[in-house]
């Protein structure tokens, strides 16, 4: 390789596109729990040095079917890398409380990969190495474990669990101020990865740490590049633009690990057409009758002025009786 190339990528499109990779002759730092990206980045940075035929030493602590099966996720073909010899293994278990003389045994990997011509160095678990006690022990251990290896002149991967113990998490703690990049991974309980850059020195670009980021996961792929953000249909048949790191509007559902992505993405498509669907307005409905009206108390007749009816009929008889009487006067008289 040219002294001149001071970056390669390492198979993460956000990593590469944004940072330009890592750097050549230096200690790149990953860590994360078991099951929350780490493996699958420790498989693209070997797809990506295969791609460019790039001489790998690995050391690893996990049985061949178990390596070979976790590569396989990422579309790393790990036993077809080693028979052209693109690969080489060593194995090397962790075993708790052990303490290995450091420096003799780093020299014996690093004289190793000299002897094959590797140009990368891949640590699956560096506890072996960074195993200390007591934890006051770790910055001194940290420092001699990472200017060994850049001594050597290799691309070192490093990878370490997430720390549990005390002295676990002081020797974390050094690795990650200490290495020249130091990247940690997790997973929601959507099954959504994230990578968190914590460390890069050097960095020039309008980037502040620590960068964290969303990484989009396809099997037998591994993390690839992510489309354009894409406008999500609401509820309200309207379509938000989802900006980067915002999320998902809560009226649209996100389905992912550990399902078929066929089913995922005609799930999604279901649910994008139902979301911007807008029902016919419903009828009013008719008004329901009123309680009916309490019965009032019932008008009183119109009192009759009884003054005018009495004069009236006192009138009317007195002409009846002296009609009556002339006229029978005359009847007697004739």
């Amino acid at each position: 390789m040219s002294n001149k190339i001071m970056k390669v990528p390492i198979g993460i499109p956000v990593l590469d596109d944004k940072f330009s990779g890592i750097y050549v002759g230096h200690v790149t730092f990953l860590t994360g729990a078991s099951g929350e990206g780490r493996e699958v980045a420790l498989g693209a940075a070997l797809n990506s040095y295969y791609r460019l035929d790039e001489q790998v030493l690995a050391v690893f602590a996990e049985s061949d079917d178990h390596v070979a099966m976790r590569a396989r996720e990422v579309g790393y073909d790990l036993e077809k890398a080693t028979e052209i010899g693109a690969l080489s293994i060593i194995y090397h278990a962790y075993k708790p409380g052990e303490e290995l003389p450091l420096r003799e045994s780093l020299e014996e990997i690093i004289a190793e990969a000299h002897r094959i011509s590797a140009t990368v160095l891949f640590i699956q678990d560096a506890r072996p190495w960074l195993e200390v006690h007591p934890a006051s022990a770790a910055p001194e251990r940290v420092e001699e474990f990472i200017s060994i290896l850049e001594e050597s002149g290799l691309t070192t991967i490093v990878a370490l669990p997430e720390p549990v113990s005390a002295a676990a998490k002081k020797v974390w703690g050094e690795m990650k101020n200490r290495s020249s990049i130091a990247i940690q991974f997790h997973c929601d309980r959507l099954g959504n990865y994230y990578m968190k850059v914590l460390t890069y020195i050097g960095l020039t670009a309008n980037v502040h740490l620590p960068y964290e980021t969303r990484l989009k996961f396809v099997p037998r792929q591994g993390f690839v590049k992510d489309v354009e953000p894409e406008a999500v249909p609401t509820l309200s048949g309207e379509f938000q633009t989802l900006v980067e790191g915002t999320e998902a509007p809560a009226t649209v559902e996100s389905f992912s690990h550990g399902a078929d992505p066929a089913i995922m993405d005609m799930t999604q498509s279901i649910l994008g057409q139902l979301s911007h669907f807008v029902p016919p307005p419903k009828p009013d409905p008719e008004p329901k009758p009123g309680p009916e009206p309490k019965p009032g108390p019932e008008p009183k007749p119109e009192r009759r002025d009884r003054t005018k009816y009495s004069f009236a009929a006192a009138a009317t008889e007195t002409d009846k009786r002296a009609k009556y009487s002339f006229a029978a006067a005359m009847k007697e008289e004739g």
